[in-house]
């Protein structure tokens, strides 16, 4: 008897609501795509997308590698209208005099800020169950 009443209850539980999306938990979708720079794969970076507009949100990042990148944590990133910024990273010959770990390579940022710190690239993340896929291509600034 007491056995059938917490199958009940734990049934009722599930039904009743867990495992859905909380009310404060904003709509999200998969992204994938790809980084190309200079017609060249981005091989080693970090994407990440910033909320725009009133809501704001939280900001949603993936390591990029040999060029391709996904978005699916917490089921991807909120949708709207989102800033993009991309770094980039290579290894360098020089160590850091300063560095107190010199046991591997150094590496430095490589994009202009105009696709990082100082990106207006913006990106919209429309609802759809399929992940959303798209390949950024980026280019130097043209002056």
């Amino acid at each position: 008897m007491i056995r059938s009443g917490l199958i009940l209850g734990l049934l009722c539980f599930v039904y009743s609501g867990c495992g859905t999306q909380l009310n404060d938990e904003p709509l999200r979708r998969v992204v994938q795509g790809t980084v190309i720079y200079e017609d060249s794969p981005v091989t080693d970076g970090l994407i990440r997308f910033i909320p725009l507009g009133d809501k704001g949100g939280p900001a949603s990042s993936a390591y990029i590698e040999n060029g391709a990148f996904v978005i699916d944590h917490k089921g991807g990133i909120p949708l709207g209208k989102h800033r993009v910024q991309v770094e980039a990273y290579r290894p360098v010959d020089e160590k850091v005099d300063d560095s107190p770990m010199d046991d591997g390579p150094t590496t430095e940022q490589y994009l202009p800020v105009e696709w990082n710190s100082a990106s207006t690239l913006e990106f919209q993340v429309d609802a759809g169950k399929e992940p959303l896929k798209h390949e950024f291509k980026l280019k130097k600034e043209s002056k």
